[in-house]
């Protein structure tokens, strides 16, 4: 299991102050400039998890599946712009309901930040995205799941993000707690541990409450690292999960 170190804050969003405004207002605005309210963004340990990982490992291609308020997309464009000084990086997000249920508030934010010329969005389901993704040999080095938490959505994503992965990739699922989330991490603890290993975050300075909770294994995320090929052997046994 790989393990990176994090120098957790749950105040330390100072990298991108836009998105720390949103957070700190509970607020964003819509593509008409109306403010609207933001419910179920990503939590700040999760964008912490990302920045982390994005520094650690230096993806220049990245994949988020789930675009909402643009909380995580902000994290990632962000932190990519950081590390590469040379603008030559690409994130894309995938969002069937962007401008209905979300009111374009995510590309909205993202293209006042001027972050929208590394920044690529499908406005369609991710079981018709990512295939299309695979056909055009595309890889990316870090992915985040966020999108449908339906048992069959997420492990319809998982199959094909582990396929648009480069080895050595990472992937992160969000809302582990949920059953049906959990469900696909089991299956994949299970039954592609040559494929997938863990990637463990070890923060510093966290809240005993968080730490007990770790311990005890209530996970807000998974993460994993790209450790072999797919597909697997035919004769591959299922193992329960």
């Amino acid at each position: 299991m790989k393990k990176t170190q994090l120098i957790f804050s749950d105040s330390n969003l100072d990298f991108c102050p836009r998105l720390k405004n949103i957070i700190k207002n509970g607020q964003t605005i819509d593509r008409d400039g109306n403010i609207i309210p933001i419910r179920g963004m990503s939590t700040i340990n999760n964008l912490q998890i990302i920045r982390g990982l994005i520094l650690d490992s230096c993806p220049k291609k990245t994949l988020e599946i789930g675009l909402a308020f643009g909380g995580s997309a902000l994290a990632i464009l962000s932190t990519l712009q950081e590390v590469h000084t040379r603008k030559d990086f690409l994130h894309t997000a995938i969002d069937p309901y962007q401008s209905t249920a979300w009111k374009n508030s995510a590309t909205t934010v993202i293209t006042q930040e001027q972050l929208d010329k590394n920044f690529r969005f499908f406005e369609e389901y991710s079981s018709l995205v990512l295939p299309r993704l695979i056909s055009k040999h595309e890889k990316f080095g870090l992915v985040y799941i966020d999108g449908s938490h339906l048992f069959e959505d997420v492990f319809v994503d998982f199959y094909f993000v582990v396929q648009l992965l480069e080895m050595n990739g990472i992937v992160i699922f969000d809302d582990c707690r949920n059953n049906h989330v959990r469900k696909v991490i089991q299956f994949i603890k299970n039954n592609y541990s040559k494929i997938l290993m863990s990637h463990a975050i070890c923060f510093q300075g966290k809240s005993l409450p968080k730490k007990i909770a770790n311990k005890l294994g209530y996970k807000q995320v998974e993460i994993f690292q790209k450790i072999g090929q797919t597909p697997r052997t035919w004769k591959e046994k299922l193992k329960d999960f």
